[in-house]
């Protein structure tokens, strides 16, 4: 499934903002999101898992279960950009944003834990013999199949990074900080309601020997698993 969509986290900022905005502030925060959805495309690409242990039988027909297992990554990159001006004061917000993703983003794969998934395939066992096992995942979503810790406080790092004196987030007048917390919280939203709900687990095969019966107990998953 592919990430959020860029508009509709765009819309989601916006509400969340709740003043007005001005036709440049909507076309800046079109370009934020359209650069943060394509960090995330190609961050969600570099995620690899597999490694489970994965129990199950069956003569003909094979079916089991795996959990544990790791999910590796690369770090989520936000690749610098430019709007209007190109003032030193926009370079630092966006390098703030950039640098607040990655270090809110880049962790997941590794705190992730597969807690029960689902595997079909063929064996070739009878029995009274043994016989080889050839399985795949059912794919699933994520949030059906373990957990990781999502990204949250992303406006609170970004903001850290952002002080004065060319940037006064503290001040009544600064409309800086309210548009860092809006545009955190529809990330950060969209990653607990769109990404984990829809993006599913794909192409982790298990190669096994089963014995007779079809058993095949523990056996670990190659490490060719994606997210789609």
């Amino acid at each position: 499934m592919p990430v959020p969509a860029a508009e509709v986290m765009k819309t989601q900022a916006i509400g969340f903002y709740g003043q007005p905005l001005g036709a440049e502030g909507k076309e800046y925060l079109g370009i934020v999101f359209e650069k943060i959805v394509s960090a995330w495309d190609t961050w969600q690409k570099s995620i690899t898992f597999g490694a489970l242990a994965v129990t199950g039988g069956g003569i003909g027909v094979w079916a089991g279960v795996g959990s544990g297992g790791a999910m590796t990554g690369q770090p989520f990159l936000l690749q610098p950009f430019s709007f209007k001006a190109n003032s030193s004061q926009q370079l630092k917000f966006t390098k703030a944003l950039a640098d607040a993703l990655n270090a809110k983003f880049t962790p997941f794969p590794t705190t992730f834990s597969f807690l029960a998934v689902n595997y079909t395939g063929t064996c070739g066992a009878t029995p009274l013999s043994p016989g080889p096992v050839s399985a795949a995942c059912i794919p699933a979503p994520l949030l059906s199949v373990g957990k990781g810790t999502a990204p949250s406080g992303i406006a609170d790092v970004w903001a850290a990074a952002l002080t004065p004196p060319e940037f006064q987030l503290s001040s009544p007048q600064a409309k800086s900080g309210e548009l860092i917390k809006a545009i955190s919280k529809s990330i950060e939203q969209s990653f607990q309601s769109v990404w984990l709900a829809t993006t599913t687990i794909n192409a982790n095969n298990l190669t096994a020997v089963g014995a007779p019966g079809g058993v095949a107990a523990g056996f670990s998953t190659g490490s060719d698993g994606k997210l789609l």
